[in-house]
């Protein structure tokens, strides 16, 4: 099979980090005397920002902050032995410059130093469907809805279960909560 894989919250917890980075990104506009607005909505906007400081923030602190992430328990195992299983691994991210000064670099780098084994990494996709269909991929691992929502009638997602992602449903989503829940999904459906 093969295998699409997301990076952030997929193979890397990086919510955790993001939060703390948040925070901290919170406490400089409060002391700064900004008034918070409720027009700010984003996937990090944990504060209700305005559309602004949500794209300041990203820009100064989220390439550090999911660089800072750490990988998922047998994240590495897991796809390590879905490859000697003879699976092709795509780790396909939407991480994109300017948020990211080299996203290609500084990913290949992060996935290196954590001994995570892939075939082709493919960043700054914000269109994930597209690198679905040109590399005719078999099933996808995913938390973002709109990607869960758009792959899942072509192919089926592996979704890490999170609080933003609870309403994506259907017959072509698995929810899973682990790596090795991630390992039994995908050897049950290369056995069809």
């Amino acid at each position: 099979m093969r295998i699409g894989i997301d990076i952030d919250n997929t193979i890397t917890n990086t919510l955790p980090e993001i939060k703390k980075y948040c925070q901290m990104y919170n406490d400089n506009i409060v002391k700064r005397g900004l008034t918070m607005h409720e027009d700010g909505v984003a996937s990090y906007n944990l504060f209700d920002w305005t559309e602004e400081e949500n794209n300041d923030f990203c820009i100064k602190y989220l390439e550090e902050a999911v660089l800072k992430a750490k990988v998922k328990p047998n994240a590495a195992e897991v796809i390590k032995k879905l490859k000697s299983n003879g699976h092709e691994i795509y780790i396909i991210s939407a991480r994109v410059e300017p948020i990211f000064k080299t996203p290609y670099e500084s990913t290949e780098q992060y996935l290196k130093e954590n001994n995570i084994i892939y075939d082709k990494l493919i960043v700054g996709s914000i269109d994930k469907l597209p690198y679905c269909k040109k590399y005719n991929l078999d099933i996808f691992l995913e938390d973002e809805p709109r990607y869960i929502n758009d792959i899942s009638p072509i192919i089926p997602v592996i979704v890490f279960d999170e609080i933003f992602n609870k309403q994506c449903v259907g017959n072509n989503i698995y929810k899973v909560t682990n790596w090795n829940q991630v390992y039994e999904i995908i050897n049950k459906l290369s056995n069809k």
